[in-house]
């Protein structure tokens, strides 16, 4: 009796069950099939081991491994599978599968959480040094020429300003997330100016500064700044020469209100900044009256900059200015200027 419970009621009831299902049309599979695709890169014994999740028992000491190679054949190369390439599988049912990560995706998974620490960590002095007061000098050589067109008389003259020497300090600070602030001071030595009488005269020293407020958004492609300029150079008495004067200089200081956008860019590898800018005079003296006509110059300013970085410190500029201005004489200026400076 006791026999009959321990060992013959189990195999009966065994060996109904098997018959249950197979009455019931319902067998127990033998095999698990599908298609996987490769990242790109792996082997194929590592998109089986990592991706699919087989032991590496079964692909081994089983065969699986030589098997599924045998059953894709159009597989180029087995140690370095293509993106995207299909691989059909066939293992056993009972294997039970356990994907994870390849060593080499845990490594770049690894460096990936290890560099977003250390961007976190920067992120404080990174912000702290774009936060900071930036520093510049600057030199350039320019020339000048300048159109007066007499008013009543059907006369225009030219004549040049060449500078060999301009020295100049500019500053930029981030304010906040989408503010700036900008400015700059130069001064310039003019050489002897030539008129059209081939007379030469000494021209004062020419100066000029600036100070701008900038405001980007994350989404924009340009910045925009307005502020002032301020700037003191020479003409000449063009107006009062009919009248048997002799030629000198008249010293004008304008200041302007300005409006302009700038754009960082990278071309052929290289970093570049580039503004373009428009000015409308609001204030106006000069140093003397003119004997014919009084009125002291107004009038516009346009410019256009463009600055390459050399190096880390260094960068090349050039620039073209242009003045339409009203007074005395209708007075047409147009400097173009190129030099190099060091930002600290």
């Amino acid at each position: 009796m006791e026999l009959h419970k321990r060992y013959i009621l189990p195999i009966l009831l065994i060996l109904f069950s098997i018959t249950s299902l197979e009455a019931s049309g319902k067998t127990i599979p033998s095999i698990k099939t599908s298609y996987v695709y490769a990242r790109g890169g792996e082997s194929l014994k590592e998109l089986l081991e990592y991706q699919v999740g087989i032991p590496q028992r079964v692909l081994d000491k089983d065969g699986y491994l030589a098997k599924i190679k045998r059953w894709n054949p159009s597989l180029e190369k087995t140690s370095s599978l293509h993106a995207g390439e299909r691989v059909y599988v066939e293992i056993p049912y009972r294997v039970v599968l356990s994907p994870r990560l390849s060593p080499q995706r845990e490594i770049a998974s690894t460096k990936n959480k290890a560099n977003k620490m250390a961007a976190a960590i920067k992120r404080p002095k990174d912000k702290k040094r774009k936060g900071r007061w930036n520093f510049s000098i600057f030199y350039a050589l320019s020339r000048g020429s300048f159109q007066a067109s007499i008013q009543n008389y059907a006369t225009t003259t030219n004549s040049t300003q060449d500078s060999p020497l301009t020295l100049g300090v500019a500053t930029y600070k981030t304010i906040g997330q989408n503010f700036s602030y900008s400015g700059s001071l130069y001064v310039s030595k003019l050489n002897s100016g030539v008129s059209d009488q081939n007379t030469k005269v000494s021209i004062p020293v020419e100066y000029g500064l600036n100070s701008y407020i900038g405001y980007k958004r994350e989404n924009w492609p340009l910045e925009v700044y307005s502020g002032v300029d301020f700037e003191r150079f020479s003409s000449y008495n063009t107006e009062e020469l009919p009248s048997g004067a002799a030629l000198s200089t008249r010293q004008h200081r304008l200041t302007f209100v300005t409006l302009g956008v700038s754009k960082l860019f990278r071309w052929f590898g290289k970093k570049f900044l580039t503004k373009v800018s428009y000015a409308q005079s609001i204030i106006s003296s000069q140093s003397r009256l003119s004997t014919v006509n009084p009125k002291a110059f107004t009038g516009s300013k346009f410019m256009l900059y463009l600055n390459m970085k050399a190096s880390k410190d260094w960068f090349y500029h050039v620039f073209y200015k242009q003045h339409n201005l009203k007074g005395a004489t209708s007075l047409k200026i147009t400097r173009t200027g190129l030099g190099f400076g060091y930002s600290f």
